[in-house]
């Protein structure tokens, strides 16, 4: 019986449509020999498709480029010299697992893409929840307590097949319409966001196509002597994710500078001299960067998930000015908090805005 004796992967990643790529120009070509005692070759793709999703966000949550297609093809040599070719593509996101979720964790197949259910928003302020619309995703219902107030809907139907024959064609029918039109679909088109067109509410229901529900607390603040911020990131899902932090904010600028020394003599036909108001000491590559420490002010539980993410994140974001703005977490411990030891919950959390004070950009 031949056995494997090599195999020669190829990667494509790329954004658009499915299957737009050029097939004479992979990203990576990669060959592997099998190694002794071992009966499977192994390929890992996810940090090579990270490297080629481009990422990015300006604020406007629908033109955010989050994902990419990767096509990957792999054709293996046996020992008789036959080959065999296996290939697929699948959706791309900055999206990672945990350890305890062992390999290949799949992310994307619950359409909350965020951890918590219990978040804390800006008082007058529309609501937004990350879904992820491929997944069996009926609609989004909004509420303040019990009065509805707005709901978002995806197109798909909650209404369950029958055993009439006739019925079970028509259904067999419209899956294969849809599979052709996710197929074809863009690589920007999967993510999505639950937004009210109503600024305040407090609960948020997500309904799927078997009439399972996730029901989400939105707990709404009015802050009276702080500027709440904005910041977003993105999550463990790959999608882009809002934290409202309410407590205190503090900033502060650090310099850099570089420094020289020159000679400040001067000889004239008088005689030679030097002035003191000139400086044997010069200044170069001065520049400052900026920084600033937020709070979150009190929340649940929850948020110590949410912190831990914040702080993985790769890609983050604060709101200023009706702009956003790249910044980098600093810190590099999360202290789980608990309401048993902690009647009050509270995060503090220090980041380094993600460029130099005087531009640098040529």
């Amino acid at each position: 019986m031949a056995t494997l004796s090599s195999s020669t992967l190829k990667l494509w990643v790329y954004t658009g449509e499915i299957n737009s790529y050029d097939p004479t120009k992979p990203n990576y070509t990669i060959a592997k020999n099998k190694l002794a005692g071992e009966d499977n070759i192994v390929f890992e793709i996810a940090e090579l498709a990270k490297d080629f999703i481009p990422i990015s966000f300006d604020g406007n949550y629908e033109t955010a480029v989050l994902t990419a297609w990767a096509t990957w093809e792999i054709t293996s040599t046996y020992s008789d010299s036959t080959t065999a070719i296996k290939s697929d593509t699948v959706l791309a996101t900055h999206g990672y697992g945990y350890f305890e979720n062992e390999i290949n964790p799949q992310l994307l197949t619950s359409p909350l893409q965020q951890s918590n259910t219990c978040i804390y928003w800006k008082h007058d302020e529309k609501v937004r929840v990350p879904l992820y619309k491929e997944t069996e995703l009926y609609g989004v219902e909004f509420f303040l307590d019990s009065t509805f107030v707005d709901s978002n809907q995806y197109g798909k139907s909650t209404t369950p097949l029958t055993a009439d024959i006739d019925t079970i064609k028509a259904d067999s029918a419209l899956i294969k319409a849809d599979a052709t039109l996710i197929a074809s679909s863009n690589s920007q088109s999967f993510y999505t966001s639950g937004i009210a067109n109503s600024p305040n509410v407090n609960r948020v229901v997500l309904t799927t196509t078997d009439n399972k529900q996730v029901e989400l607390t939105i707990n709404l603040i009015e802050e009276c002597k702080n500027i709440p911020n904005k910041i977003t990131f993105i999550n463990k899902f790959g999608a882009l994710q809002d934290i409202w932090m309410f407590g205190r904010r503090k900033e502060q600028a650090s310099v850099a500078r570089e420094s020289y020394k020159v000679n400040t003599i001067e000889t004239t036909s008088t005689g030679v001299s030097y002035a003191t108001n000139k400086s044997t000491d010069r200044l170069h590559n001065v520049n400052a960067q900026k920084s600033l420490t937020l709070n979150t002010g009190y929340v649940c539980e929850d948020y110590n998930e949410v912190i831990q993410q914040l702080l993985l994140s790769e890609f983050v974001w604060i709101h200023e000015n009706n702009k956003v703005f790249p910044i980098i977490p600093k810190d590099n411990v999360v202290e789980y908090k608990t309401n048993l030891y902690e009647k009050l919950l509270n995060y503090t959390v220090s980041f380094d805005y993600a460029y130099n004070e005087i531009n640098l950009v040529r």
